[in-house]
């Protein structure tokens, strides 16, 4: 009995405290979704969300883009010219794409209460980045709305040309608090730059030279620029803007398109290396002469054979062969288009996602593994080539300061040796400096023999076989200067090749989504025609 009654007096207290401690918890507050976040963990999230929305994985913009620009072919919309406001890549990098920009919003706010003015400063880089990409695509994007952390549920549409200049006053605010003094700075939660503030410095000058050369034809940027020249404090060798990703599967943290054409045992591989770039690099285009005779030496780090003298064999008839490279034509309607070639074709490589080197031996993608294919290539966004190239294509139009020509020298020296360090990376031999060398000797025998306008056709050429795996950086090129010159199915000479859509000038707003659900949204975009504000 005592027992029991003890049991009682027990049980009595305990439901007592309990009620006390009821009466003190606050219902509002859920546990699972703090108020607050770490400035660290918002810094991360923003900054992966951003380059996978911006890269040549599924929910990358890029992923359409590199079929647009014909590096690439898929079985998809976009082999068609035919994206839509309801696929996965635009709807999904939209959405990822203002999910990181609230996350940089609340990070703002946080760190200049801490006065972590370093993180604030990153945080204004990387929104001005993003919404730079955004109006380049979709050309009037909420953004007055959207920058700010209260959660407007319906954001007006802003202009295009009214943002950009907002854009480079947001940059400037950026690098003046990476100069004041922080509380706390950023270090491994940064995936881009790991706190080194110099290098964030130097990439938002190197961003706002890319801006303003983005809208030459607008308006007379030549004294922007060349401050900006002049000042001396542009990016390095050493500080191109991308995103490392590791070499893990479980969980999984490779490159995203590493996990789409390589981690995969059966049909199914989305991308086919275009015929159009395999032949201009080969040197031996007929659609495309602008390299004729020039031989490329990144062939085997850009893209991987599967077949070899001891494979020879395709799965299924092919519809393009050359040697052991298979692939398919854009916007093909061949009765061999549609047959599946997963360990057949020719797929992305070392240089593209941390593929594997073509050492010329072959075997199916699903077998590759380890130091041969290790899936940890970057996501290159802005690297040191692509601002050389950059430059050159400034020098070369009178807008900038500089001699083209060593510019655009030592743009494809940079591109060069931004492939010999994946290859020391992926474990693959280094390109010699003698065929360096060959092959840019060989380039500016043609500079030297062009006309101004050939002069950069060939520095864009140059850039878009350097971009290899980030499109969109290709896209908005040739938006702008009309270079390099892409595949046009209808004159190629083959009766199964057709488009009868014009090339896409923009994106279409995201269906189902903000079209639905925002009453402030403009009317859907027609795409062959709605070119954005910088456009030519």
């Amino acid at each position: 009995m005592n027992r029991i009654i003890k049991s009682l007096k027990y049980s009595t207290l305990i439901a007592m405290l309990l009620l006390l401690n009821a009466c003190s918890l606050d219902i509002n507050t859920d546990p699972n979704n703090p108020s607050t976040v770490n400035s660290g963990q918002l810094l991360t999230n923003a900054q992966l969300d951003i380059v996978n929305s911006l890269g040549a994985g599924p929910p990358g913009l890029s992923n359409p883009a590199g079929v647009f620009v014909h590096q690439l072919t898929q079985r998809s919309n976009n082999d068609q010219y035919a994206i839509t406001g309801q696929d996965f890549p635009g709807t999904q990098a939209w959405s990822n794409m203002y999910r990181a920009i609230q996350n940089l919003n609340i990070l703002i706010e946080q760190a200049n209460s801490s006065q972590s003015f370093a993180y604030v400063g990153v945080a204004q880089i990387m929104k001005a980045m993003t919404f730079s990409y955004m109006v380049d695509v979709w050309g009037d994007v909420p953004f007055t709305e959207a920058s700010t952390s209260a959660k407007i549920q319906f954001p007006k549409f802003d202009k295009g040309q009214d943002i950009y200049p907002q854009l480079f006053s947001m940059i400037d605010e950026g690098i003046a608090n990476l100069a004041k003094t922080s509380a706390l700075v950023p270090r491994t939660d940064d995936l881009i730059y790991a706190g080194n503030l110099v290098r964030w410095r130097q990439f938002a000058k190197t961003l706002k030279l890319k801006l303003y050369n983005q809208i030459r034809l607008t308006q007379n940027v030549s004294t922007q620029v060349n401050a900006l020249i002049s000042e001396g404090d542009l990016m390095t060798s050493a500080g191109g803007f991308s995103l490392n990703y590791g070499t893990t599967s479980a969980p999984d943290n490779r490159n995203p398109i590493f996990r789409e054409d390589y981690n995969i045992t059966t049909s199914g591989r989305d991308n086919y290396i275009s015929p159009y770039f395999h032949e201009i690099l080969l040197g031996t285009s007929t659609l495309n002469p602008v390299l004729n005779g020039v031989s490329d030496p990144r062939i085997p780090y850009y893209y991987f054979n599967q077949l070899s003298a001891a494979r020879p064999n395709a799965q299924n008839p092919v519809e393009y062969r050359n040697g052991n490279f298979v692939s398919i034509y854009f916007s093909s309607q061949g009765p061999n288009q549609g047959f599946d070639q997963s360990s057949s074709i020719t797929i992305v490589g070392l240089y593209y996602c941390g593929g594997r080197y073509d050492d010329g031996n072959g075997v199916t993608a699903a077998g590759v593994s380890g130091a041969s294919a290790r899936g940890d290539g970057p996501q290159r966004i802005l690297p040191y080539h692509s601002y050389l190239f950059t430059r050159a294509e400034l020098a070369q139009t009178g807008m900038g300061t500089g001699n083209a020509k060593q510019l655009f020298t030592d743009a494809m020296n940079a591109a060069f040796a931004e492939v010999n360090a994946a290859a020391a990376k992926g474990g693959a031999p280094s390109i010699t400096a003698a065929a360096t060398k060959e092959y840019v000797d060989a380039v500016l025998v043609k500079y030297e023999a062009a006309d101004d306008n050939g002069k950069l056709e060939l520095i864009m050429t140059e850039k878009w076989i350097a971009n290899f795996g980030f499109g969109l950086e290709s896209y908005n090129d040739i938006r702008r200067t009309g270079f390099p010159k892409i595949f046009d199915p209808n004159n190629d000479g083959i009766a199964f090749t057709n488009v009868n859509r014009g090339y896409p000038q923009s994106y279409p707003y995201p269906v189902p989504g903000e079209l639905q659900l925002n009453p402030n949204a403009p009317q859907q975009r027609v795409i062959a025609t709605a070119k954005v504000f910088w456009q030519k």
